[in-house]
C-alpha cells in the first residue's frame, strides 16, 4: 500500500514536472517569435523609412539644384555647363527613384510616389526642351514657367512622402512596444506558473511523506 501511494505521488509530481517543461518550450517558441517579429519592425524602421527619407532628403536636392541651374542660365548663359548640370542631376534622381521604388511602399505613399514620378518626367520633358531652344539661342519664359510649377507640384509630392516616413516610422515604434510588452506579460505569466507548480510539487513531496510515516509498520520479531 505504502509503495502504490509513493507511485501516484511520483507520478503527479512528473506529470507537474511535465507540465513545467512544456510551459518552458512554449515560451521559448513564443520568444522566437518575438525576436523574429522584432527583426522585422527594425529592418522595415530602417530599409523602409530611414533609408528612404535619404533618399527624399537627396532628390528634394537635386530638384531644387535643377531649378537653380535653369534660373541662373540666363545670367550666366553658359549651355555647356547647363547641359551637364540638368544630366548629372536627371541620372542621380532616376537612381535614387529605383532604389526608391524597391522598398515597402504604404497605398498612399505609393500614390505620392507615382505623382512624383510623372512630375519627374514631366520636368525633364520639358529641360529637353529647355535646352534644344537655349541651343538654339532661343529663351523660354513660357518653358520655365511650366517647369518652375512642375517643380512646385514635386516639392509637395516630396514633402507628403516625408511625413508619411514619420507616420510609418512611429507606427512601427509603437508595435515593437506591443511586442515587447507582451513578451514581459508572457514571462511574469510564466514565473508565476512555474512558482504555483513547484509550490505544488513540494506540498505533494511533503504529503507523501506525511501519509507513508502514518502507515504501521510490522513488529520486529525477536
Amino acid at each position: 500500500m505504502k509503495w502504490a501511494y509513493s507511485v501516484k505521488q511520483k507520478g503527479k509530481a512528473a506529470m507537474l514536472l511535465a507540465l513545467v517543461l512544456v510551459l518552458v518550450l512554449a515560451k521559448n517558441m513564443l520568444d522566437s517569435k518575438y525576436v523574429r517579429q522584432l527583426g522585422t519592425s527594425f529592418a522595415a524602421v530602417y530599409e523602409d523609412r530611414l533609408l528612404v527619407e535619404s533618399y527624399i532628403f537627396q532628390l528634394s536636392g537635386h530638384l531644387y539644384q535643377k531649378k537653380m541651374t535653369v534660373d541662373n542660365y540666363y545670367q550666366v548663359k553658359d549651355y555647356a555647363l547647363l547641359q551637364d548640370k540638368l544630366t548629372s542631376s536627371n541620372a542621380a534622381i532616376s537612381t535614387l527613384l529605383q532604389d526608391y521604388e524597391k522598398t515597402q511602399l504604404t497605398q498612399d505613399e505609393s500614390r505620392h510616389f507615382s505623382a512624383l514620378k510623372q512630375n519627374m518626367a514631366a520636368i525633364q520633358a520639358l529641360e529637353t526642351g529647355f535646352l534644344t531652344k537655349a541651343a538654339a539661342g532661343q529663351e523660354t519664359p513660357g518653358g520655365q514657367r511650366q517647369m518652375d510649377a512642375q517643380y512646385t507640384l514635386a516639392s509637395g509630392h516630396l514633402n507628403q512622402l516625408s511625413h508619411i516616413q514619420v507616420a510609418e516610422g512611429k507606427r512601427l515604434s509603437e508595435q515593437s512596444k506591443q511586442i515587447v510588452a507582451g513578451s514581459t506579460i508572457l514571462t511574469q505569466f510564466e514565473l508565476v506558473l512555474i512558482i504555483c507548480i513547484g509550490v505544488m510539487i513540494l506540498m505533494l513531496v511533503f504529503a507523501s511523506k506525511s501519509k507513508i510515516s502514518k502507515f504501521p509498520q510490522k513488529p520486529m520479531l525477536n
